[in-house]
């Protein structure tokens, strides 16, 4: 019996900030990517202001430029251990485009780096890590 044309493709996904745990998270995404022959895709999000100003908006431009430069630093990471990833911009608020673009791209698997906030810094403003891996539909890997 014949499997059919389509092959079933593993896919990883990377959500990244540009820092220190991210880029492990990069690692550990390349690397496991390379090991099961998967797809890789290096997510990073733009938070936006909830009200919109001229002020604002110029912030908006300066975030984007940096985010592409935290994706590329990204694909270089990834490119070292032998991946050429899908680069991903949103904008929007991190925790709902991560789970939006996760319902798209449908991975076994999102890697994302933890930033280590404890006590009432963590109680104000709540994990991202922790309300993704909550919501998400597949696993969730937190690397330190």
């Amino acid at each position: 019996m014949s499997q059919g044309k389509y092959e079933a493709v593993a896919r990883i996904l990377v959500a990244i900030d540009g820092s220190e745990a991210s880029n492990k998270a990069i690692e550990l995404g390349a690397e496991m990517a390379r090991s099961m022959a998967a797809q890789l895709a290096l997510l990073h999000v733009v938070e936006i202001e909830e009200l919109p100003s001229l002020i604002a908006e110029a912030e908006d431009e300066g975030q984007e430029e940096l985010g592409q430069m935290i994706l590329g630093d990204a694909a270089k990471i990834a490119n070292v251990h032998g991946i050429d990833p899908i680069i991903v911009l949103r904008k929007g608020h991190p925790v709902s485009q991560i789970l939006h673009y996760a319902e798209t791209f449908k991975p076994q698997l999102i890697i994302m780096g933890s930033h280590g906030r404890t006590g009432a810094k963590k109680a104000l403003l709540g994990s991202k890590s922790s309300a993704v891996t909550r919501k998400a539909s597949c696993s969730v890997v937190i690397v330190r």
